[in-house]
């Protein structure tokens, strides 16, 4: 259970957030809005990035959760597999296939799979960050603009590994494409 209370923040005079409360449970939440208006500010509060604000956040925090960025965040000397497998202290050989599986659930070929972040695509880098937030086995799982960057069938297989895991995870996407809700059967969304 994760629980938002009178959550607020602003940012010199401009408030961007205005005692926003939410109570999430295991499901699909997506956050609509304009541009400027606290969407990735939200993730990042949740997230425990963020603590100058007011109000109460209850069940977030670093350790709670998963996160892709809207920056891939990738390291370069890393093939697609490692920067995945990076979220295991000491990846095992089961770490490897898990990755491996997800990475081609998203559409990653295994040979694109030895690629390293130099030789991909702006597309094939932001399916390995996702492919990383999904292997991290917590609670709850933050994708801020997820398939910015994605073609109809990426997003249709982000959004099938998503309702398979609704049932047991808090997923928080926060986008501007509308496709995401109609793909992401039962989302809830969120109007900030």
């Amino acid at each position: 259970m994760l629980e938002l209370l009178n959550v607020s923040k602003a940012f010199e005079d401009k408030k961007i957030l205005d005692s926003f409360s939410y109570s999430f449970k295991p499901g699909i939440y997506v956050i609509k809005g304009e541009s400027g208006i606290g969407k990735t500010t939200l993730l990042r509060i949740i997230a425990g990035l963020d603590n100058e604000y007011s109000g109460k956040v209850k069940g977030g925090g670093i350790s709670n959760i998963s996160f892709s960025f809207q920056e891939y965040r990738l390291f370069d000397h890393l093939n697609a597999i490692q920067n995945v497998s990076v979220i295991y202290e000491h990846p095992k050989d089961n770490d490897f296939r898990n990755a491996k599986n997800i990475l081609s659930e998203l559409g990653i070929n295994e040979s694109d799979q030895m690629l390293y972040p130099p030789q991909m695509s702006g597309g094939m880098k932001l399916r390995v960050s996702i492919a990383r937030a999904l292997c991290k086995d917590a609670p709850i799982l933050l994708l801020d603009e997820p398939t910015r960057e994605f073609n109809t069938e990426h997003t249709l297989k982000l959004a099938r590994l998503l309702n398979q895991r609704k049932d047991k995870q808090i997923i928080i996407i926060v986008t501007h494409d509308d496709n995401v809700e109609k793909l992401c059967h039962y989302a809830e969304i969120i109007q900030l």
